[in-house]
């Protein structure tokens, strides 16, 4: 008797419901989408509106601040043409395993040659540059999170390739201007008054940062400086092989990194500072190939992430964490520096 009661009281009773994620308090569903890679963002905003509110929530990135799941993007911008119409494209390089594609950014904001381009949180700065041939006053900060771009209140003189570093909230921009005179040489903005104001050289400045991550050319040869244990070094790509060098002076003289003596590598040079402390660049260069059945030419563009290791004052070791072919384009026009600026953006 019991056993039929049973039976009947099983087939009467519909089985329940299955409980539906947007159905979870809103704490707990940041908590989940907050474990997420960033990388997989764009595609959990199409499931539905409210996912899309959701992946552009300030609670979301407060959340992800919170339990420490920030991660760091490289964004890069690459010139893609060599003809005197320059196309500037920036990218970003997720930090993704087995996922080193560059994904084009289409909303960033026109590049100018020579500009400065600097990052604190998920913001990316562009100051002065080149606009037909002269220095520019305009500076831009672009939000990578909503993609969107504003325009900030203009220095005070026109300037190209500055250096520039923020420091305590503060954007303080030296050099680039035509004239080399202490009076002009150095100017900072305040962004809780959003005025530009002008400083000596005399005012100091931990500028150290920012010498590390900006890659420039020196006597044909493109250089970075990466701290590696506390010892600031020089890296540079020179016919294919990475050089490094203790930056006491050029008596010094450059040796090549241990352990990748057999590879080779192009000639462009990009700091990275991972989110754990570890010090690395990235390596960059072209490769032109021809399709003989289209009779058509493509190029593309590869990238290799180097680790360093320091064995003492005389020895670094080096070690590819990856290297792979990033990104595709039909024609072969690209010029030879096509790597233009970079920065390293993390929320």
């Amino acid at each position: 008797m019991k056993t039929e009661e049973m039976k009947e009281s099983s087939e009467a009773d519909p089985p329940p419901s299955p409980t539906s994620f947007s159905s979870l308090p809103y704490d707990i569903i940041l908590n989940c989408l907050a474990r997420v890679s960033r990388f997989h963002y764009p595609t959990l905003s199409l499931v539905s509106k409210e996912f899309q509110s959701l992946i552009t929530s300030r609670e979301l990135y407060a959340t992800r601040s919170r339990i420490g799941k920030t991660e760091s993007f490289l964004y890069i911008c690459l010139n893609l043409t060599k003809n005197q119409n320059p196309k500037y494209r920036w990218f970003t390089l997720p930090p993704v395993p087995n996922n080193q594609k560059l994904l084009p950014i289409r909303l960033f904001p026109y590049h100018l040659k020579s500009s400065t381009i600097i990052s604190t949180g998920s913001e990316i700065y562009r100051i002065g540059g080149l606009l037909w041939g002269n220095r520019n006053k305009s500076v831009s900060v672009f939000h990578c999170r909503s993609h969107q771009s504003r325009r900030l209140p203009k220095m005070r003189l026109p300037r190209a390739s500055a250096a520039a570093h923020v420091i305590d909230g503060k954007i303080y921009v030296i050099g680039g201007y035509k004239y080399n005179d202490s009076q002009n040489q150095g100017e900072v903005y305040d962004p809780k008054t959003q005025t530009w104001e002008p400083i000596l050289l005399t005012t100091p400045l931990d500028l150290t940062t920012q010498v590390c991550r900006k890659v420039y050319d020196m006597h044909g040869m493109n250089i970075c400086f990466v701290e590696i244990d506390n010892l600031l070094c020089q890296i540079s790509v020179s016919d294919g092989k990475l050089n490094w060098r203790h930056p006491r002076g050029d008596d010094i003289g450059w040796a090549i990194v241990k352990r990748l003596e057999q590879e080779r590598f192009g000639n462009h040079l990009v700091y990275v500072e991972k989110s754990g402390g570890g010090r690395r660049v990235t390596v960059w260069w072209k490769s032109v190939v021809f399709h003989y059945r289209s009779r058509e030419y493509e190029t593309e563009i590869w990238c290799a992430e180097i680790s360093f290791e320091r064995h003492g004052l005389e020895e670094l070791w080096g070690f590819v964490e990856w290297s792979k072919k990033v990104f595709t384009f039909n024609g072969c026009d690209s010029p030879t520096n096509f790597v233009m600026d970079s920065a390293i953006v993390t929320y």
